[in-house]
């Protein structure tokens, strides 16, 4: 299980490095930053209100404001796998 954690958080780095050169390669990258936060936090309100008649897969606390904030649209993503894989 440990192993498992330790692979999810690896990931999320790498991921989230990803998202950081892409933001900083752009030729604006404070716009971008808050064009990918404004969309990331969009997408799990979006999530969250479309999950109200399966379940609740992901809910919206503080930790996934902030992944998906920092990661974007990608983050939202990945939490929903996480979720998935970890149970």
């Amino acid at each position: 299980m440990e192993l498992q954690q330790t692979g999810i958080w690896i990931l999320c780095g790498v991921l989230l490095s990803f998202c950081l050169i892409g933001i900083f390669k752009s030729g604006h990258p404070v716009k971008a930053l808050l064009l990918s936060a404004g969309s990331g936090v969009a997408a799990l309100f979006a999530v969250s209100l479309l999950q109200q008649s399966a379940g609740p897969l992901l809910p919206v606390n503080e930790v996934t404001l902030g992944v998906s904030a920092v990661g974007g649209v990608p983050g939202v993503i990945l939490l929903l796998c996480a979720r998935l894989i970890l149970g």
